[in-house]
């Protein structure tokens, strides 16, 4: 696997078990074949129910494959989980934020799941809130926040261990039009910085 190779799946497949004893499994992913280099923004496209979580939930090393091969950042994902969720930044569909903490407090704990110093996770932190545009909301419980804003927030925090990998999954669903744009204009610019 070449050092601009960050991921690689041939033949990928993901079956989930039958819902009761008379069903038969149902296939999310079937046989799936893809290349993911370094730099490049990438996307699943599908109706409901087409596996683009399965699939992304699988390269983020939570739900294991059940046929193909998967490689990501080089590593077996089945025996480098923990190796490889350490570099990577996961935006989940649904927001997973701490309501009840502070803005800059959501950034430290989750900087802290990673083993970084309270110094880091205090710069990277002012840096990320600049990014998402919530530098002056920093002190603010996550509640008070509009949608547009914890999902910014969302992002800046799936970047506080400076992950290889950044993986969105439907980042943009509820938002409106003019969230949605400064939400575009901030994935733009991670491409940008590569």
């Amino acid at each position: 696997m070449s050092d601009d190779l960050l991921v690689e799946a041939r033949g990928l497949v993901k079956r989930y078990p039958p819902r009761d004893r008379h069903g038969s499994p149902f296939v999310a992913v079937d046989g799936i074949d893809f290349e993911l280099r370094r730099g490049e923004a990438f996307g699943f496209l599908g109706p409901n129910g087409a596996g683009k979580s399965s699939t992304m939930r699988m390269i983020a090393c939570v739900s294991p494959p059940t046929g193909g091969t998967l490689r990501v950042l080089g590593m077996d994902p089945a025996i480098d989980g923990r190796r490889i969720r350490a570099r990577l930044g996961v935006v989940p569909q649904d927001d997973a934020l701490d309501r009840e903490l502070s803005v800059r407090e959501n950034l430290l704990i989750y900087g802290r799941y990673f083993g970084l110093p309270k110094a880091v996770i205090a710069e990277r932190s002012t840096r990320l809130l600049e990014f998402a545009q919530l530098e002056e909301r920093g002190a603010e419980r996550v509640d008070s926040l509009s949608g547009g804003m914890r999902r910014r927030l969302t992002i800046a925090r799936s970047l506080i261990n400076e992950p290889e990998i950044l993986l969105l999954d439907e980042p943009t669903t509820g938002l409106d039009p003019q969230a949605r744009h400064v939400l575009w204009d901030r994935l733009f610019r991670l491409k940008q910085q590569g």
